[in-house]
C-alpha cells in the first residue's frame, strides 16, 4: 500500500514486476509482460510499447540526468528533499526517476496504459526498488482513484492530459492533487503553435498513422524526420547521427521515440495558452513560468495567493499577443526580432525571400554585438534608443516572459512569431 505523507491517504498498490535490479536490466530486456488488464479503445495509440522501445534502445543514465536537471530547472527548485511528487502519466518513468534521485520524500507514478506502467516499474526496479517510490495503474479521469491518492507538493504531467479524451476534466482532477504550497508542472498541446499544418490537419495525420500498417507508419515517420529534423534538405543527412545523439538534450528523450509519440498520440486535443490559463485561474492558479515548445507549451502553475511565499513571481499574460503569420502583417516601419537563435535565422530567411518591412536589428537578453549583419541590443538599450511604437517580433519559445520584459519598459507593439517559426522549421522558409 501507499501512505501519502502529505494527506495520510492510503492506496492499494499493484505488485512490482520481477526482481531485476540495476541499470544493466534496461539493455537486456526483450519485452515487458504486464499482469494488469485495462480495456483500451482500438484506436488508442500504444504509448507504452513506444516507451518500452525507448528504454531498450535509447535510455542511458546520462539521459536520465538530463531529464532530471531539466525537470528541476523548470520547477525552480534545487532539491525535492522533504517534498512529495506525483507523476501523472509516467510513461517510461524517467521523470519519476529524476524526482526520486532529486531527493523526493515520496514519489507516486501512475499511468492508464499497462505497458507504460510496466516500463516505469522497470526503471523502479533498476533503481533498487526504493520503498518511497510507488508505481500503479490508474486513470486521471477516475475521480475516486484520484481522490484516494491524496495531495502532493509537486504534481507533474507532461504531454499526457490532452491524450485522455477529456482534457479539462483531467486537468481539474490533476489540479486538485496539489497540496498547500504545491506546484503543478503541466505541458499541453498548443493550438496557436500549429498554423501550417493546422491542428485539424495534424488530427487527420494522426488518424492515418494509427490506421496504417507497419510500412505505412514507417513512411510517415520518415516523412516527419525529413520535414522536421532534416528540414527538407538532403545535405543534412550527413549530420543525422549527430542530430540523433544531441536529441538527448531534449528532456533526455530519443528522436525516433518522440516522432512515433507525436505521430501516434491519440486521442488528443489542442488548447491555446489563454484557454489553459483561464482554466487554471478557475482553480486559483497562476503561471510562475510558461514556455512554448515545438509541440507542447509548458506551464508551472501555483496558487496565486501562495506565489510570493514560494519565492516565485507570477507571469502576467497581459493582453493577447497577435500571432504573426506573414511579415506583411507588420506596420510599414523598421522592426526588431527578439532572439538570436534558430528561430530568428528562419525569420530572416523568410523575410529576405518574401519581403516585408525593414529589419533594424535584434534584441537579446544574453548577448549584444552583431548577428546576421545587424546590431543586437539588450532590452534596456533597445527601450532607450528606439520609439515606443517600434514593432518587436518574438521569435523563441519564451513568448510571455519576453513580452513581459518589453511591456515593463512601455513596449506594446508585439507580435508572436513562434508559431511561424515552427511552420518554417517544418515547411522551410
Amino acid at each position: 500500500m501507499i501512505v501519502n505523507k502529505v494527506s495520510g491517504a492510503v492506496v492499494d498498490a499493484c505488485p512490482a514486476y520481477g526482481s531485476v535490479n540495476g541499470w544493466d536490466a534496461i539493455w537486456s530486456i526483450t519485452s515487458i509482460r504486464t499482469r494488469d488488464s485495462m480495456s483500451d479503445p482500438v484506436d488508442r495509440f500504444a504509448f507504452g510499447a513506444n516507451w518500452q522501445r525507448y528504454l531498450k534502445g535509447s535510455f542511458t543514465p546520462e539521459r536520465a540526468e538530463i531529464a532530471r536537471r531539466q525537470l528541476m530547472a523548470f520547477l525552480r527548485l534545487d532539491s525535492l528533499a522533504g517534498r512529495t511528487f506525483l507523476d501523472i502519466g509516467s510513461g517510461s518513468g524517467i521523470h519519476s526517476l529524476g524526482a526520486w534521485q532529486s531527493g523526493a520524500a515520496e514519489v507516486v507514478s501512475f499511468d492508464y496504459d499497462p505497458q507504460s506502467v510496466a516500463a516505469t516499474r522497470l526503471l523502479h526496479a533498476a533503481a533498487g526498488s526504493p520503498a518511497n517510490w510507488r508505481v500503479m495503474q490508474g486513470s486521471i479521469l477516475d475521480e475516486a482513484f484520484c481522490d484516494a491518492l491524496g495531495v502532493f507538493d509537486v504534481v507533474y504531467s507532461w504531454g499526457v492530459l490532452h491524450h485522455t479524451g477529456d482534457q479539462w476534466r483531467a486537468f481539474d482532477n490533476a489540479a486538485r492533487r496539489m497540496a498547500g504550497g504545491g506546484r503543478f508542472y503541466v505541458a499541453l498541446y498548443a493550438s496557436e503553435i500549429h498554423i501550417d499544418p493546422s491542428p485539424e490537419e495534424w488530427l487527420d495525420i494522426k488518424r492515418r498513422y494509427n490506421a496504417a500498417g507497419r510500412l505505412g507508419k514507417l513512411r510517415l515517420e520518415l516523412w516527419q524526420l525529413w520535414a522536421t529534423v532534416l528540414r527538407r534538405d538532403i545535405r543534412n543527412i550527413a549530420a543525422l547521427p549527430k542530430l540523433s545523439r544531441d536529441y538527448r538534450h531534449s528532456r533526455g528523450m530519443a528522436m525516433m521515440a518522440d516522432i512515433r509519440d507525436w505521430l501516434g498520440g491519440w486521442p488528443m486535443e489542442f488548447s491555446s495558452t489563454a484557454e489553459v490559463l483561464d482554466h487554471a485561474g478557475a482553480h486559483g492558479l497562476a503561471p510562475a513560468a510558461v514556455a512554448d515548445g515545438n509541440v507542447n507549451t509548458e506551464f508551472l502553475l501555483v496558487r496565486r495567493s501562495e506565489a510570493a511565499g514560494l519565492g516565485l513571481a507570477v507571469v502576467d499574460a497581459g493582453p493577447a499577443i497577435p500571432v504573426l503569420r506573414a511579415f506583411t502583417d507588420l506596420p510599414e516601419r523598421p522592426f526588431f526580432i527578439f532572439g538570436t537563435a534558430r528561430g530568428a535565422e528562419l525569420l530572416v530567411q523568410r523575410l529576405r525571400r518574401r519581403g516585408g518591412p525593414e529589419l533594424a536589428g535584434f534584441i537579446d537578453i544574453e548577448r549584444t554585438g552583431r548577428f546576421m549583419g545587424l546590431p543586437v541590443l539588450s532590452v534596456d538599450d533597445f527601450a532607450a534608443s528606439w520609439p515606443d511604437d517600434t514593432p518587436v517580433v518574438l521569435s523563441n519559445r519564451h513568448v510571455l516572459p519576453n513580452a513581459e520584459r518589453l511591456r515593463g519598459r512601455g513596449r506594446t507593439a508585439l507580435w508572436n512569431a513562434h508559431p511561424l517559426v515552427i511552420s518554417l522549421n517544418y515547411r522551410g522558409p
